[in-house]
């Protein structure tokens, strides 16, 4: 794979890239980076160019100060730069968790750049607000949020060679078999590098409905109520960050839409079950509309 840097929005964005053809843009969480994606590039670079962004704070890419530089119109306007650097107008729009919520944001305020949107456990901002609201088990699910918003968090998330983060996320993947003792060396790497955890947690510092109890009454306000061009959820339904109700009432959001609910499966699909995933975008992908 190749690997670079494209100047977007006032940042230096670090990439990786493979394939030719039409552009499928990926899009990784929290606490992910580009290489969260790897199963997936290999397999569409074979019929699309593939980019994976490390997006702004994390591993490599530039980490701008202060909480303010990671609010989500900034975040979105970063994507639709990088659509437009790569030569493009619209994209295949592949994302998880935060980079989720930006590509929903993305599609809801300016859908022209998302041909097609595939998305992997994160939450359509009408239905989480919903959940948020209405729904006492997705609030407790989402009380770590106000821990990651606290000043010292990044520290804490550190320590002991970034234990906490290792029992989230790598030490589970190990034991299951989808993750290498080599894969969680370059988690690890990338959460270690100069500033990055600062940054990558204030994207949870920046974010207006937390604390519940003070924003959820608020009406979500997005320039369109309903999304029009095809979209794949695929979703772990055993993910402990997100409530399956989330998926209720989609389709009062989005036109044309397909999900695959994977029983058992925890918080990235694309991680633990990757060759699944791959034929369920492929199939998706390949469908005449």
């Amino acid at each position: 794979m190749n690997e670079g840097y494209v100047k977007v929005n006032d940042v230096n964005l670090h990439y990786v890239t493979e394939g030719e053809g039409e552009l499928m843009l990926f899009l990784h969480g929290f606490p992910y980076f580009w290489y969260n994606w790897h199963h997936q590039m290999e397999e569409f670079s074979k019929d699309y160019r593939v980019v994976a962004v490390d997006m702004r704070g994390y591993n490599v890419s530039d980490k701008p100060e202060g909480i303010s530089s990671y609010d989500m119109s900034i975040l979105v306007e970063d994507v639709k730069q990088l659509i437009e650097v790569f030569g493009e107008k619209e994209c295949i729009l592949v994302a998880h968790d935060w980079g989720g919520a930006v590509a929903w944001t993305l599609a809801y305020t300016a859908p022209e750049y998302v041909k097609k949107l595939i998305m992997f456990d994160a939450p359509h901002p009408y239905t989480f607000r919903r959940e948020l609201e209405e729904n006492p088990g997705q609030r407790e699910a989402s009380r770590y949020m106000g821990y990651f918003q606290r000043a010292d968090s990044h520290e804490a998330l550190l320590e002991n060679n970034a234990e906490r983060l290792r029992k989230m996320m790598t030490i589970p993947g190990k034991k299951k078999g989808y993750l290498s003792e080599e894969d969680e060396e370059k988690y690890i790497e990338a959460w270690m590098q100069p500033d990055a955890m600062k940054s990558m947690l204030n994207y949870y510092r920046a974010i207006s409905f937390y604390p519940f109890e003070e924003h959820v009454q608020k009406p979500l306000e997005l320039p369109y109520q309903m999304f029009e061009s095809p979209t794949l959820i695929i979703w772990g339904d055993a993910d402990p960050a997100f409530e399956n109700s989330n998926l209720d009432g989609l389709e009062d959001y989005i036109r044309d839409l397909t999900i695959h609910r994977m029983e058992g499966v925890s918080h990235a699909p694309h991680h633990e079950k990757p060759h699944v995933v791959n034929q369920y975008m492929r199939n998706f992908l390949e469908k005449k509309n």
